[in-house]
């Protein structure tokens, strides 16, 4: 329990670092001036990062005097004063050769510069995780998480600290300093836990007191008195870094002399180690560390030459790790077990070899012949496996796509919720792999029997077959029974190949695979269906809005179903009832163009290809009141504008649609839009049964950064405010319906009606932020 205490602790106080240095990192750019006070108590620019705006972008050159930082004094900031150098100001004003001249810094801080370091805090941090999580039995393993999670914070401080924040420069000094340390600590621990090897490190408490003692001291970076501290700090904490890690390699170099000439397990950890070490530190401290130290600059930036440390510690959580990356037992069991299988063939081989030629044959050509058969017909026999996946696609095809058609198909199951669905991911998949001339799903209840079918099949005939209980027998069908309830049955049924052929023994144990996933998924459709029931009975006793802020997720919910609904209807009718009323009046025409027919006959069919064009264009106009696909199409403003002008041909009043200036509207996502022209529907649809007006008019426009939509009539309003509370509350179905979905988008719902005064309904949706279903 402490330890988790602890854990939750460290976690907590990690992140709240990592918001600190993020935030300083991200929120100002890297400016890179450095200052001195020159004899005249000027602030003067005495360096230029390349790294940093100064140098790449701002007109600023060295020796140029600092006059004002934002505003202020530069004795005022005490980045100044502590560092000497100019980060976290917005504008400077400097005074070249006598001239005063204001320069703006811009924010545009996203560099590789600022990106670099995080990605390598991104992989440190990870490698530290998963040490922690995976092993942490080990005592090696949780120190070398240490080392990655030292590695992590250095850079993540980087960015802060370099633009002169105090917390960031304590934390990437202080670990800097105990990086080594705790690299050091890990080499004792992992040689006496890995080789048995005591190396005894006294020296590690008062390295660990160092750091400690130097932590304390560089609090005062918090006071102005710091800068001169600062000085020196720089120089010995790399300093310290270098030594420590000498020390390391000093103890590695030590451990491989006594071991170089060994072979032993021990000695391979140990070479391994010493030359991931020196591949390691070699590039940082060689490029970066030392000429700092001994020339005042180095070579090539440490950010770039820091990459080669990583290379170390994941090297050690390979060795730590080995045995769970690579069961090395396993292949070596694979092997002798292909070696056993590959014993007596390559004997057989080898002795008649050694027959037929044993004039000639030597034994050293004999043992040559054994042995490198065993060795050829172990490693084909190990690697079968591997060929046998690789190359199925071509070895055996049908197999193959089977494979892949089940492998598909099973994924896909957890998708359906709907028979609609059932057929277009699961049943299409099926008829196509097996190359039928089409298949079914049967639903057999007590009083009703449910089909859904793809391809060519005869359904009227299946339904017969299924009520006779005679089609698991059926010569021309192969049918296999999935569920078997007291509410229903259901059947999997595939018609011959279209080659004219029934499925093959194969196709019927896939088709039988098959089956058994089915089950499950087909019983969660129907207890959909049930609970979609359930749902809508529940809609009906939905409460007024002011006692139902708890249910939001329920509106949510019965929207969904609705729109989906609504959406499965319209494409049902447009591919099959619209789709047979197409070639039913083609055949019609055909008819009706042949010369034979009479006069009278040619008449009637052209009559009733009329009638025929009617129906079809009414199921088009019901396909666009269910779903509206011209709202992602041309818009939300546009589609009421044709929606309401087609309606007006139909509606007993003069109906009047003003469209202000709502273009923000349609900036909103596709669902919001399709509340508001559900919302019209149904203003429109009680205003054609109840209002009894002459006129009604809907007006859209944008007020106050909200979208407004009026609907008023002069028909004869509501009789009492009791009646406008029963109608609100209902059947779920009228005002409550519209009054939930504005609800739902954020919305008001104002409503003013007056008996023999008209009805006046303003909705307003806020434009700025919509919540959509």
């Amino acid at each position: 329990m402490k330890s988790k205490l602890l854990i939750g602790l460290f976690v907590s106080l990690f992140i709240g670092l990592q918001i600190w240095c993020s935030s300083i990192t991200f929120q100002y750019p890297y400016i890179g001036i450095f200052l001195e006070n020159n004899p005249q108590q000027q602030w003067v620019i005495k360096d230029l990062d390349i790294k940093g705006d100064a140098s790449s972008k701002l007109d600023i050159k060295v020796g140029d005097i600092v006059k004002q930082m934002d505003g202020k004094l530069p004795d005022e900031f005490p980045y100044v004063q502590r560092w000497g150098v100019i980060e976290q100001v917005h504008t400077l004003l400097i005074s070249r050769d006598g001239y005063e001249k204001e320069i703006l810094i811009s924010l545009n801080n996203t560099t590789n510069f600022d990106m670099i370091p995080l990605v390598e805090e991104f992989v440190c941090l990870f490698m530290a995780i998963l040490l922690f999580t995976k092993m942490r039995s080990s005592p090696s393993a949780r120190l070398l998480a240490a080392v990655f999670l030292s590695m992590a914070i250095i850079y993540m401080s980087l960015g802060a600290s370099i633009r002169g924040d105090a917390i960031g420069k304590v934390l990437i000094g202080s670990f800097m300093m105990i990086l080594p340390i705790v690299f050091l600590h890990f080499l004792v621990v992992f040689f006496k836990e890995k080789g048995e090897m005591n190396l005894r490190m006294r020296i590690l408490k008062y390295l660990y007191a160092i750091v400690i003692i130097v932590f304390g001291l560089r609090g005062l970076y918090f006071i102005p008195a710091a800068k001169t501290l600062y000085r020196y700090d720089g120089t010995f904490t790399i300093g310290f870094f270098v030594f420590i890690i000498i020390l390391n390699i000093t103890v590695l170099s030590s451990l491989y002399m006594k071991v170089r000439k060994e072979h032993s397990y021990v000695s391979s950890i140990i070479k391994s180690v010493f030359y991931s070490l020196l591949i390691s530190f070699l590039p940082i401290i060689c490029l970066s560390f030392l000429p700092q130290l001994i020339l005042g600059n180095w070579i090539y930036d440490p950010m770039y030459t820091s990459w080669s440390i990583l290379i170390f510690p994941i090297s050690f959580a390979y060795l730590i790790a080995s045995n769970q990356l690579y069961d090395i037992g396993l292949v070596v069991r694979r092997f002798a077990f292909a070696g056993l299988l590959a014993i007596v063939p390559v004997s057989l081989f080898t002795g008649t070899y050694a027959f037929l030629f044993h004039q000639t044959a030597d034994g050293k050509q004999i043992l040559f012949i054994f042995v490198g058969s065993m060795i050829l017909v172990s490693a084909v026999l190990y690697a079968a496996e591997y060929l046998t996946t690789r190359l199925e696609p071509f070895l055996f095809p049908r197999k193959f796509i089977l494979q892949s058609a089940l492998k598909k198909i099973s994924r896909n199951l957890g998708t359906i919720s709907s028979f609609r669905e059932l057929k277009e991911i699961i049943l299409v998949d099926i008829v196509g792999t097996l190359q039928v001339m089409g298949g079914a799903i049967v639903f057999q209840y007590k009083n009703d029997t449910e089909i859904i079918y793809e391809g060519e099949i005869d359904t009227s005939e299946v339904q017969k077959l299924v009520n006779s209980s005679s089609l698991l027998d059926h010569p021309l069908f192969t049918c296999m029974e999935m569920n078997s309830h007291e509410e229903y049955k259901s059947y999997l049924i595939m018609t011959r190949k279209k080659t004219n052929t029934m499925l093959a023994k194969e196709e019927r144990q896939w088709l039988q695979l098959i089956t058994t996933y089915l089950e499950v998924s087909l019983e969660n459709v129907h207890l959909i269906r049930k609970l979609t029931a359930r749902l809508q009975q529940l809609a009906s006793e939905l409460p007024h809005e002011t006692g139902a802020n708890d249910i939001l997720w329920f509106r949510k919910v019965m929207f969904e179903l609705q729109e989906e609904e609504r959406i499965r209807i319209a494409n049902d009718l447009h591919d099959t009832t619209m789709q047979d009323l197409f070639f039913l009046k083609r055949r019609i025409s055909s008819l009706a163009d042949k010369p034979t027919m009479h006069r009278e006959d040619q008449v009637q069919l052209k009559n009733m290809n009329n009638f025929v064009e009617m129906i079809n264009a009414s199921l088009r106009q019901s396909c666009f009141e269910l779903n509206p696909h011209l709202l992602k199409e041309v818009g939300l403003i546009q589609t009421l504008k044709m929606y309401l002008e087609k309606e007006s041909y139909s509606t007993p009043f003069e109906l009047e649609f003003q469209a202000g200036h709502a273009a923000v509207i349609e900036t909103k996502d596709l669902l919001t839009k399709r509340h508001i022209f559900r919302i019209v529907q149904e203003l429109l649809n009680n205003a054609k049964k109840h209002s009894q007006a002459s006129k009604v008019t809907f007006q859209i426009a944008e007020k106050d950064n909200s979208f407004c939509l009026i609907y008023e009539d002069d028909g004869v309003g509501f009789h009492d405010r009791d009646e406008v509370h029963l109608e609100i509350g209902a059947s779920g179905m009228g005002l409550e319906q519209m009054r939930s979905r504005v609800l739902h988008v954020g919305g008001r719902f104002e409503l003013n009606a007056r008996n023999g005064n008209g009805t006046k309904i303003i909705i307003t949706i806020p434009t700025k932020e919509v919540i959509s279903a």
